[in-house]
């Protein structure tokens, strides 16, 4: 998996250098996630789709990560949906304390469930975070509470 900001996966290089790593490495199947992090760039949602019809063309996946945060709100997302194979939710990025964030999150997992996507529930740490989960049926997740990082160098 590679992370890009929304600057650097409208980059044509970028991405044809990883095209390029594909075809290196064809046994295995590169994903590229869209981050949430603006770099003060703005990023017309046209590119983000040339983008992302781009690198489906040339067998990249795309998974649009941290939704509902930072520049991945739903009025740019909504048109690379078709595109990504994976929508993924942070909750570290939100509380469930707050009624709308809960709502949130049950918008985006309506929405990636709907048009056949995965969707992965991310930052689960607690018993609580775990609960959630089992409470809408979420059965891809990740975080702290089932391991942390192994150092592989």
């Amino acid at each position: 998996m590679i992370n890009l900001d929304h600057d650097q996966f409208v980059d044509r290089q970028m991405l044809q250098a990883l095209v390029a790593v594909q075809q290196q490495v064809p046994d295995h199947q590169l994903i590229i996630e869209l981050t949430e992090r603006s770099n003060g760039v703005s990023v017309l949602e046209t590119a983000l789709v040339d983008a992302a019809h781009f690198i489906n063309a040339h067998g990249l996946k795309l998974s649009l990560d941290d939704v509902g945060s930072g520049e991945n709100q739903i009025s740019l997302l909504r048109p690379l949906l078709p595109f990504s194979v994976e929508v993924k939710f942070a909750l570290q990025n939100f509380t469930t304390a707050r009624p709308d964030n809960y709502e949130q999150l049950v918008f985006w997992q309506k929405l990636a469930l709907a048009d056949a996507k995965d969707f992965v529930l991310e930052g689960i740490e607690t018993i609580e975070d775990l609960a959630l989960a089992d409470q809408l049926s979420i059965n891809l997740r990740q975080g702290y509470y089932y391991d942390r990082p192994h150092q592989f160098y």
